[in-house]
């Protein structure tokens, strides 16, 4: 198998396998950790028997989107699977679950690099970073002058266990805010998304930065909601839209919205406004 064949294979079996657990959750917890070793026998299952099945092919394949779906939907799920397995340690969700999102979405990113071809054209771009600070200054500036329609129940506090591992807690919040999510969202948001949305079946086809109207207002409002800070959300999708007409490079955008993150980890950690995380 080459390098996407085993993506294909690894994101239909591990998604298949975290439902299963999702669903037996409900019904005991220490049957949903047991549930996670489903995850070996479904790879050898979905590796030899999807071109059997018209359906599972057609999932399998998915017209090459799964290099950016997979990791997205892991990034998105983690918690809930977190949350139904750590039945009795409710302290430890958020924690848990955003480790294991860093170690395991950074993980994916990382084994499959050689898929994003898009990220190839890499250089310092000044003005990807004055959009990172533009960004910035909107999620501090615009704080408390907007109504949330959702929060987080709990915030992301370093010092929650101790000052011994603040520095740990520290360092894993930098990685996965500064690279993790900066990469997987803007791959998924303005190199996957963009294009979907205005041909779901050639997306593939079209260049990166192709504008039209309606995927502008989808992908700035799907990243401005998938915030619980939806104003701000929306208005850096817009910015980094934009961004990416000017350079119709993926990299600028991660570039921008790494910026952005850390710019906003140094606030956070200086104030402790730990309510931001």
């Amino acid at each position: 198998m080459n390098l996407e064949a085993r993506l294909n294979t690894t994101s239909v079996s591990v998604i298949a396998c975290f439902s299963l657990v999702y669903l037996v959750s409900f019904v005991n917890h220490i049957l949903a950790t047991a549930a996670l070793f489903s995850v070996v026998p479904l790879y050898f299952f979905v590796q030899r028997n999807h071109a059997r099945w018209n359906i599972l092919d057609k999932l399998w394949r998915l017209e090459g989107a799964w290099k950016y779906v997979f990791p997205f939907v892991i990034y998105l799920v983690i918690g809930e699977l977190v949350q139904g397995l750590l039945v009795g340690y409710e302290t430890y969700h958020l924690y848990a679950a955003y480790g294991l999102r860093t170690l395991i979405v950074g993980g994916i990113l990382l084994r499959y690099r050689s898929l994003y071809t898009e990220l190839k054209e890499r250089r310092l771009d000044v003005l990807a970073l004055l959009v990172g600070v533009l960004i910035f200054a909107l999620w501090v500036g615009l704080e408390g002058h907007y109504p949330l329609f959702f929060s987080a129940s709990s915030h992301f506090d370093p010092t929650v266990f101790g000052t011994d591992m603040a520095i740990m807690m520290l360092s894993l919040r930098l990685v996965g805010s500064v690279l993790v999510a900066a990469f997987i969202e803007e791959l998924f948001c303005r190199s996957f998304l963009m294009r979907y949305v205005i041909n779901p079946e050639k997306w593939a086809d079209i260049p990166i930065g192709t504008y039209t109207f309606t995927s502008f207002v989808v992908v700035a409002l799907f990243f401005g909601f998938a915030h619980c800070r939806w104003l701000p959300g929306i208005l850096t999708g817009i910015v980094l839209n934009l961004l990416l007409y000017k350079r119709r490079n993926i990299f600028s955008c991660v570039e921008a919205h790494g910026m952005a993150n850390l710019l906003l980890f140094v606030y956070v950690v200086y104030t402790e406004s730990w309510f931001f995380w």
